[in-house]
């Protein structure tokens, strides 16, 4: 493997609760951008959304492997992160994170892919501004104890739901073993024009490539990246 196409996509899982063809509309994103690895969010297991696995779907649809990654329970059933992945995911553990609000979580995964191995965490971290602040600040001290600890190359996606200059983004690149790939002009999220989701990766990575990817079903677009590693 000399190189790797990443994806961070909040799939915004609810919404299939009332668009039948969401998550095949999902699925098409995914797979017109011929990622080598996907780190989801608002993943639905089982909940009021529908009785499918939601990651187990996309899998199937994409025709890659996946790992679920439970935040927490929800209406009877499962919601969280998920890694899809056209290689094999050797090892996996889900990071709880501090703060008040909705559980969040990290899902870290060990990849192997066109033998070379790699860490691949993925992330969605509290909402609502302002008001939810502090329980951000303490997720983003622990993404960064989490992430410090990884042994391989690593690469962390998801979705922040700050702007590129918000004070929980400087916290995290000021761990100094991350930072940021992309313009962070390129709105992610439309409603508002502002970019919300990310992916951040350690020093033996190059980035060749990012793009927002504008059009999909979800409420916000997904960001691909090409990395090389040197």
């Amino acid at each position: 493997m000399s190189s790797i196409r990443v994806m961070s996509y909040n799939i915004q899982g609810h919404a299939a609760m009332r668009r039948e063809d969401h998550l095949p509309k999902l699925a098409e994103v995914i797979a017109a951008a011929a990622p080598d690895v996907v780190g989801l969010q608002e993943v639905h297991c089982r909940t009021r959304v529908g009785p499918v696995h939601q990651g187990e779907v996309l899998a199937s649809l994409t025709g890659m492997n996946l790992w679920f990654g439970r935040s927490c329970a929800m209406d009877g059933g499962d919601y969280g992160n998920a890694v899809l992945t056209r290689g094999t995911i050797v090892d996996a553990v889900v990071h709880p994170l501090p703060g008040s609000g909705e559980p969040r979580s990290v899902l870290q995964t060990d990849i192997d892919l066109d033998g070379a191995s790699f860490t691949f965490f993925v992330t969605h971290l509290a909402a609502w501004g302002r008001l939810l602040r502090v329980a951000r600040m303490r997720q983003i001290a622990t993404l960064g104890d989490v992430t410090a600890r990884a042994k391989l190359p690593h690469v962390l996606v998801g979705d922040f739901n700050v702007p590129p200059a918000a004070e929980e983004i400087r916290a995290l690149l000021a761990h100094g073993h991350l930072r940021v790939i992309g313009d962070a002009k390129e709105a992610t999220f439309p409603m508002t024009r502002q970019r919300l989701d990310y992916v951040f990766c350690d020093a033996p990575w190059t980035c060749v490539r990012a793009e927002v990817i504008r059009r999909g079903p979800s409420d916000h677009w997904a960001v691909v990246v090409d990395l090389e590693l040197g």
